[in-house]
């Protein structure tokens, strides 16, 4: 892990602009907490320079960060977290726009791309069917008080991600075998 040379102010920032981004990624909220969780470490997995602002550790459902989670309820004007998801306020929709205006356009549209493939696969799965995926390819499971009983339900969670198309039949098998 790299260790972040921004001011404590600039990293808490930082995280709302991505968080901001991330939510905006569909035209729907994240469907949970869990989820949102999880497509937020898998965004920082593809973009590991920012792994330090998140710093994701073993948690009871995975993956988690305290940091992402004290954005979120510290930035009620921002964003929304309700019986319909996570979401962008109309405040935090005028955020996200400053942010897409302030980046550079190059850089703008390879993590727009991101986010988007990212929404468009992960927010299709269960809470179950996310962690499943997430313990089965990057482990955290050390906390988990729900890895045992997922792994109980191996194939039925591995036979939901294949008719889903989020994996593939070789993936499939790994799963199985696991």
């Amino acid at each position: 892990m790299q260790k972040s040379t921004l001011s404590y102010d600039e990293e808490d920032t930082f995280r709302k602009k991505l968080i901001a981004l991330l939510l905006s990624g569909a035209e729907k909220p994240i469907r949970s907490k869990v989820n949102f969780q999880k497509e937020l470490f898998l965004l920082i997995r593809s973009m590991p320079q920012f792994d330090s602002l998140f710093d994701f550790m073993p948690h009871r459902l995975g993956p988690f960060s305290n940091s992402a989670e004290q954005v979120i309820e510290s930035n009620p004007e921002l964003f929304v977290a309700d019986n319909r998801g996570i979401y962008l306020s109309d405040e935090g929709e005028r955020f996200k726009s400053s942010v897409q205006k302030e980046m550079r356009p190059e850089n703008l549209e390879q993590l727009i791309r991101s986010i988007e493939f990212i929404r468009s696969i992960y927010d299709k799965l269960s809470d179950d069917e996310f962690m499943f995926l997430v313990y089965m390819t990057y482990g955290y499971t050390e906390k988990s008080d729900r890895f045992d009983a997922l792994l109980k339900r191996r194939k039925q969670l591995a036979d939901s991600l294949l008719r889903k198309k989020i994996i593939t039949h070789q993936r499939y098998q790994e799963l199985l075998k696991g």
